[in-house]
């Protein structure tokens, strides 16, 4: 076999394995006219405990889940607020009562999830990394994008 042909399998290997290493990770999204292109971790749970208001060109945040019962919505429960469904319900209720939060976010289809993000100035949501298409950004979390090594939003 020449050098060129098994160039070329190595590299149809990689993106494949970085392609299936993607599926597996949640990835946050914003609008491509948002300013945020990067947050840490403990930046990534303050905005969607809504203990952050607005990002850095002064929009204010407005949170997408995916709805209940959805892989993707359990991967974020988990990675990023740390709670069950049940916690999660509680906090929200909790903080409305309070009047820290109006209401909780908003419960979508991921397709939807991803139109209203790209549609919506300061809109912040999540999707499984194969869904992401060029309307929205991937914001990188601790400087990692999903699918590199660290990254830490998983779906399993």
């Amino acid at each position: 076999m020449n050098s060129r042909f098994l160039l070329s399998l190595a590299l149809m290997a990689a993106f494949t394995a970085a392609a299936d290493g993607a599926a597996d990770h949640l990835a946050i999204i914003v609008s491509k006219s948002s300013p945020t292109d990067s947050l840490s971790g403990a930046e990534l749970q303050k905005v969607f405990r809504a203990e952050k208001g607005k990002d850095s060109g002064g929009n204010k945040y407005i949170i997408v889940m995916q709805e209940a019962g959805q892989p993707a919505r359990d991967a974020a429960l988990r990675g990023i607020y740390k709670m069950t469904d049940s916690d999660y319900n509680k906090f929200f209720l909790q903080a409305t009562f309070t009047g820290a939060v109006q209401a909780a976010p908003k419960a979508l289809s991921a397709a939807a999830v991803k139109h209203f993000v790209a549609e919506t100035p300061g809109a912040i949501g999540y999707v499984r990394a194969d869904e992401v298409d060029d309307k929205v950004k991937v914001v990188k979390i601790d400087g990692h994008a999903p699918g590199e090594p660290d990254y830490k939003l998983t779906m399993k």
